[in-house]
């Protein structure tokens, strides 16, 4: 294992060479914890120790919800402080005036770097979302100029990932939808009837908006969604580039020429692909992707990583006010998948913000109308959309008999019947019971240890 002393030459490198200023402040804040870490060994400094340690209580309380989101205030340190120092059976005044004076001086700063919050277009990512073991890797491979490949069954959120990436480094998503009929055009560019188009890669590529002008962003995450649908031969258009992403020579970034043979010199740019099968295979289950060429296999090698359903992030972040809604639709995503019926459709993540935004909308429909005061297209709706409805919607995609199984799988008629009106009545900030925090507890212990060997 490196030395703390190799592990700071490694990540003052990494910091000489980083583009990008949200990668710039991780390693900055974990090359503060390193140099204090060092102190601590090399001199036994006791200032350093109580910052070092200070620090991680820092980080604890805003990773548990303290901070607001963004930094701490001094009220805020000096509570953490007294706190902490209760626990060691010493008191703030048993500082000394260097320690305190560094602390209350400084921390803002330091956990600024620790936590941030990073806001992009599509809104805010949290830090336990991007601490996730995936988005780690992600972030890792955007440092190196990797393109990354993500693969695994619908609706487990490989596009939601390429989006949150741009949104943590505030740059432009740029989505090419891949299919047969995608041409060298919708990728490069090209003269229509109605003018030049731009094309998707041109666009990332060039750091480009829709009218071929500089971006106000600072880069790009171009995703090549459903990557293994294109057919083989356009393909090819997209190849070259791949290769291209990381051929730096002389330090001066590689170009691809577009539509017009114009040169796009590479700016700030990160390519994702997405697809439900290794791009090397075809699914029996997944109709219309083709068996790609090696070659572009190649073009995401050492970054290609299978994705599966996350269900502590879907709990946790996504659906713990409505844990009463999370819980049936677990059971019905995991007999779809016993069942082998993913290719007709399955329970995603869009699904279950679908059903959870669904009841909450009603709840509040039914609130402003008690209240008499609903306005505007609230005030027209005289039978508001229910969850019932919705997750029928959901259902019929599907044939008969399987709709059947699936309603035994949840037990539909004692979630509509029983559990739905149950929730009815209860404030909608307080809707989740004792008994069901448990069993969804119990629920992502028993996924995390079948996912244990999946990639990410």
């Amino acid at each position: 294992m490196a030395t703390i002393q190799e592990q700071i030459t490694e990540l003052e490198g990494k910091i000489a060479s980083a583009t990008s200023p949200t990668v710039l402040k991780i390693y900055q804040s974990e090359l503060q914890k390193l140099k204090l870490q060092l102190q601590v060994t090399t001199s036994g400094s006791e200032v350093s120790s109580a910052i070092l340690l200070m620090k991680q209580v820092l980080e604890a309380t805003l990773r548990n919800g303290g901070g607001g989101g963004g930094g701490v205030d001094k009220k805020q340190v000096e509570d953490i402080i007294k706190a902490y120092m209760l626990t060691k059976s010493i008191t703030k005044e048993d500082l000394d005036d260097e320690l305190k004076n560094y602390l209350m001086s400084t921390v803002k700063v330091q956990v600024v770097l620790d936590t941030p919050t990073f806001t992009g277009e599509g809104g805010e990512v949290k830090k336990d979302e991007y601490e996730r073991p995936l988005f780690q890797k992600i972030l890792c491979d955007l440092v190196a100029m990797n393109n990354v490949y993500l693969f695994g069954g619908a609706g487990t959120g490989k596009t939601f990932i390429a989006e949150k990436i741009a949104d943590f480094l505030d740059w432009d998503f740029v989505l090419l939808s891949c299919s047969q009929m995608t041409s060298a055009l919708d990728i490069l560019g090209g003269q229509t009837i109605e003018g030049y188009q731009l094309g998707k890669l041109e666009m990332a590529w060039g750091n480009l908006d829709g009218k071929g002008f500089a971006s106000t962003k600072k880069g790009a995450v171009l995703c090549l969604d459903e990557l293994p649908k294109i057919d083989p031969n356009t393909a090819g258009t997209l190849n070259a580039a791949l290769a291209k992403v990381k051929d730096y020579k002389a330090g001066v970034p590689p170009f691809i020429l577009n539509g017009r043979n114009e040169k796009i010199v590479k700016k700030n740019l990160l390519i994702i692909g997405t697809g439900n099968v290794k791009l090397n295979e075809t699914s029996t289950e997944y109709e219309a992707n083709f068996k790609q060429d090696l070659s572009l296999q190649d073009r995401f090698v050492g970054a290609t990583y299978e994705v599966g359903v996350d269900y502590e992030f879907e709990a946790r972040d996504i659906m713990k006010e409505v844990l009463f809604i999370w819980i049936p639709l677990i059971k019905i995503r995991e007999k779809i998948v016993e069942m082998r019926w993913t290719g007709q459709a399955f329970v995603s993540l869009r699904i279950m913000i679908t059903l959870r935004d669904t009841y909450l909308t009603y709840r509040k429909i039914l609130a402003q109308r008690t209240q008499k005061t609903a306005t505007g297209v609230v005030e027209k709706i005289n039978q508001p959309k229910t969850l019932e409805n919705g997750l029928n919607s959901f259902l019929n995609l599907f044939k008969p008999d399987q709709i059947e199984i699936l309603k035994l799988a949840m037990d539909y008629d004692n979630f509509i019947g029983t559990i739905i009106p149950s929730k009815d009545v209860l404030e909608v900030t307080n809707l989740n019971t004792k008994d069901e925090e448990k069993e969804t507890k119990v629920i992502i212990a028993a996924q995390k240890k079948i996912m244990k060997d999946k990639i990410a």
